[in-house]
C-alpha cells in the first residue's frame, strides 16, 4: 500500500467509485460497511499517479474513516470517538446560552451551542485537554479536562456576563491605530511566505495599547480574532489574552485560546496544505519538544549544544558567547512536573538548538565566529523563568517564560499548528 501506485482522478464522484478503481489496478481488496462509505460523495481528485496510501490519505482526510492494511486487504473503519457533551448557561439567571463557541484549546475540535445551550463534541484521542467557552458579552471560560476514552457528560458550564461601566466619553480617532495594527500584524503573523497568505478578518475587535516611554505595544481581543490561513488551510479563532512587543530589545510574546477550523478545498488544495503543514512542523518547537519526550533527538534531526557567556578578562560586565562541543541529552533538559502529562524544560545556561535537516540557514550569532557555527537552522533558547512547561503534544503552556532567537523566533501564527496535528495526517 505504501509502495504500490495507482493512476486515476475523480470529478464529483463517490468513495465507492474510487475503491473500485484502486481494486482494478492492484491486487488489494477492500472491506467496509456500505453505510460507512455511502455518505462520502462529491469527491474530487486530480488525475495523477500516487501510492495507494497517499490516495487514501487524500480521500479520507476530514472524514470519520481510517484505513489499515491486513495482508492483502484494506480495512476501512470508523474512528473510535468519545463524546463530550454539556450545556452552557448564564451564571446569574441559569438561562441557556445559544451560539456560544465551545472548543478544546489548540485543537481542531469544537462546536456551537444550540438554542437550549447544549453542545456535543467528539474526540478520537484520549488525553489531557482544556475546554474553552467563548461568547461575546461574557467572560471566557476555561478548565482542564481529561478524556479517558469514555463519554463525558459535563455539569452545566456557568459563564459570567462581563459588566461594562458606562460613562460619558469623547470619541476621537486614534492617530496611531493604523501604525500599531501594522506593527501587531507583523509580529503576530510573522514575516514568512506563509504570513503573506494570512488575513485577519475582524481587526476591529483588537485592543491595542502603545507605551511611548517603554516602546512597548500590548494587545488583546474582546472576542475571537479570526485569521484565515490559506497557506496551511486553517481558519483560526483566537481569543488573544496576551501580546507583548518591545521595540528596544525585539522581544515578542503572545498567547491565547485558539480553535483551528479546517478550510474546505479541492484535492489539489488539500495536498498543498498537507505539504505546507509538514514544512511548518519539521524543525519547529513542537517537533523538537515531541522528539525530546520520545528520546528521538538524533533520529528526528536535532542537536542541542550549550551556549555560555564567559567574562572577558580586565573588562567588567563584558562577555563573549562560547558554544559547547558535546551534544546534550534529554535528561539534561527535561524534568517531570507535579502534574500529569506536563513536563518542565530547564537549563542553567542558554541552549543552542540545531535542526540538521535544514541547511544554509543564514541566521547566526554575531558574537560567535561564523566558522564556528554550523549552517543548519538554529535557535538560541533563553530561560526567563525557572521552568518552561509543555504538554505531551509539544505545546508550551507558559510562553512568557522563554525567549527564542533565530529560526523558531521567525515562526509565528502563520506557522501555528493544532496540538492534535500528526505528521502525514490531515
Amino acid at each position: 500500500m505504501a509502495v504500490e501506485k495507482v493512476t486515476f482522478g475523480l470529478q464529483d464522484e463517490n468513495l465507492e467509485t474510487a475503491i473500485k478503481r484502486i481494486e482494478q489496478q492492484s491486487a488489494l481488496r477492500f472491506f467496509y460497511r456500505d453505510e460507512d462509505i455511502m455518505p462520502l460523495a462529491h469527491l474530487n481528485l486530480k488525475n495523477d499517479t500516487r501510492t495507494i496510501e497517499q490516495t487514501l490519505e487524500v480521500l479520507l482526510q476530514n472524514t470519520y474513516l481510517s484505513f489499515r492494511q491486513v495482508d492483502g486487504h484494506i480495512l476501512l473503519e470508523r474512528k473510535e470517538q468519545q463524546e463530550i457533551s454539556g450545556r452552557v448557561v448564564d451564571s446569574t439567571d441559569k438561562r441557556p446560552i445559544a451560539n456560544a463557541s465551545v472548543f478544546l484549546n489548540n485543537t481542531t475540535i469544537g462546536a456551537i451551542t444550540g438554542n437550549d445551550g447544549v453542545f456535543k463534541i467528539n474526540i478520537t484521542r484520549p488525553g489531557k485537554y482544556e475546554i474553552v467557552v467563548s461568547m461575546m458579552g461574557y467572560a471566557a471560560y476555561q478548565k482542564p479536562l481529561f478524556a479517558n476514552g469514555h463519554n463525558i457528560d459535563l455539569p452545566d458550564i456557568k459563564i459570567a456576563p462581563q459588566i461594562i461601566a458606562l460613562s460619558e466619553i469623547k470619541i476621537k480617532i486614534d492617530p496611531r491605530r493604523d501604525r500599531d495594527y501594522k506593527w501587531f500584524k507583523e509580529d503576530f503573523l510573522g514575516s514568512s511566505n506563509f504570513a503573506g497568505k494570512c488575513r485577519i478578518v475582524n481587526p476591529e475587535i483588537l485592543d491595542l495599547t502603545y507605551n511611548g516611554q517603554t516602546k512597548v505595544l500590548r494587545a488583546s481581543s474582546s472576542d475571537l480574532l479570526q485569521v484565515e490561513n490559506d497557506a496551511l488551510g486553517y481558519r483560526l479563532k483566537y481569543l488573544l489574552t496576551h501580546f507583548y512587543s518591545n521595540k528596544n530589545d525585539g522581544r515578542v510574546s503572545f498567547k491565547g485560546l485558539v480553535l483551528f477550523e479546517q478550510l474546505t478545498g479541492d484535492a489539489a488544495q488539500q495536498q498543498k496544505w498537507q505539504k505546507n503543514r509538514m514544512k511548518a512542523y519539521k524543525g519547529s518547537s513542537m517537533h523538537f519538544l515531541r522528539s525530546l519526550l520520545e528520546n528521538q533527538l538524533d533520529e528526528e534531526g536535532f542537536k542541542v549544544l550549550v551556549l555560555k557567556k564567559k567574562a572577558i578578562p580586565n573588562y567588567p560586565n563584558h562577555y563573549f558567547d562560547s558554544l559547547g562541543v558535546t551534544p546534550l541529552h534529554v535528561n539534561d533538559m527535561v524534568k517531570l512536573s507535579d502534574k500529569k502529562d506536563i513536563y518542565a524544560l530547564n537549563f542553567k545556561s542558554q541552549l543552542y538548538v540545531m535542526y540538521t535537516r535544514l541547511h544554509n540557514y543564514k541566521g547566526n550569532l554575531e558574537t560567535i565566529p561564523l566558522a564556528a557555527q554550523p549552517g543548519y537552522a538554529k535557535t538560541t533558547v533563553t530561560f526567563i523563568a525557572p521552568y518552561t512547561f509543555f504538554d505531551n503534544n509539544g505545546i508550551i503552556i507558559n510562553p512568557e517564560s522563554i525567549v527564542f532567537d533565530g529560526y523558531w523566533s521567525e515562526s509565528r501564527v502563520a506557522e501555528l499548528l493544532p496540538s492534535d496535528y500528526e505528521p502525514g495526517a490531515n
